[in-house]
């Protein structure tokens, strides 16, 4: 990811010649979790710290992760010709600041009176959303402040739409849906995932290659009869069980990172356990897991769902964001 600015400096030449004046808009650069944020260099000594911390949120997957990673520039930086071409950009300004206007321009949304947040897809290039925080003339660090909480919520929303459609370009598999439903559930899996069953053990997997790795996302799912509660402890020995017994190399839980809660599912309740997985190969894979059991009452049925993911050398968290929101996908069925 690009996120410092030596690294900007060394590709603006050729973002340069793509965002030359007369020429068709490019295809946006960079990562969607990546930030290019603007500001008036007084205004960002005041409120930059705290933009950092409220958009850089960590999340444990291996290690913890950014989910969002902000690079600053300051108005008048002649970066910004290059970096505006940013898959994600935030400007933070008055009516006064040249890119404020554009974005209000390229809105579909009626003009704001400040302080507001306003959003425009493709302003400066292709498969781009560019954000402006609109800023009164005065107080406009506190404009700022109060504006934080939604500014995230907006990027996360925008980034899981981001997530799910990339996740299924290739659709969505309703035949395998409709298939899931004669045994009692549903899942809403990409038609890239392979699926086979055994008894009452059904497999779901993505191995992709990717360079010179591989990258896999894998979904076991089973059930037992009843409805009794599950205990935290007994949710990692039934995922330390399936980890020694059911997968191609035995793999083993660490204890750093991993932790349980509460959760719903589509109205379900049911428990949520997260953490590292680790194989006993002699050079050990490791990777994150997520496992949960969910509750179907009317079925009688308590469900087992393991979800991990093998990304070495790469930021784990957009593929974990994929698994999360297969797993939200469960639904038990009539």
């Amino acid at each position: 990811m690009i996120t410092q600015r030596a690294s900007l400096v060394s590709i603006s030449v050729l973002v340069g010649v793509l965002s030359l004046p007369g020429c068709k808009a490019p295809q946006a650069f960079g990562d969607r979790n990546v930030i290019i944020a603007l500001a008036e260099s007084a205004l960002w000594e005041e409120v930059g710290p705290e933009v950092m911390e409220a958009l850089e949120q960590r999340v444990f997957t291996t290690r913890p992760e950014r989910k969002f990673e902000v690079t600053y520039l300051s108005v008048g930086d002649t970066l910004w010709e290059d970096m505006r071409i940013w898959q994600q950009v935030v400007v933070l300004g008055s009516r006064d600041n040249a890119a404020v206007r554009r974005i209000l321009d390229a809105s579909p949304t009626p003009a704001l009176d400040p302080p507001a947040i306003v959003q425009a897809e493709e302003v400066w290039a292709r498969n781009q959303l560019a954000t402006a925080l609109l800023l009164p003339a005065e107080g406009q660090a506190n404009a700022v402040r109060a504006l934080l909480p939604e500014l995230y919520d907006l990027l996360e929303r925008g980034y899981d739409e981001w997530v799910i459609e990339r996740m299924y370009t290739t659709g969505v598999n309703d035949s395998l849906a409709g298939a899931l439903a004669e045994y009692g559930f549903t899942l809403q899996l990409p038609s890239v995932y392979l699926f086979s069953v055994e008894d009452s053990l059904f497999r779901f997997g993505n191995p992709y290659r990717q360079g010179d790795t591989d990258l896999l996302r894998s979904i076991l799912l089973t059930w037992r009869s009843g409805t009794d509660e599950v205990t935290p402890e007994s949710l990692r020995a039934w995922r330390q069980t399936v980890g020694e017994t059911h997968y191609d190399l035995p793999q083993d839980m660490l204890e750093e990172g991993m932790g349980s809660r509460a959760i719903e599912v589509n109205g379900l309740p049911g428990l949520e356990l997260r953490g590292v997985w680790q194989d006993r190969a002699d050079f050990p894979a490791a990777g994150p897991f997520i496992t949960r059991t969910i509750a179907c009452p009317r079925q009688d049925r308590t469900y087992y769902i393991d979800a991990w993911l093998f990304a070495p050398g790469t930021d784990k968290y957009p593929y974990l964001r994929q698994l999360e929101i297969l797993l939200d996908s469960f639904r038990c069925t009539g």
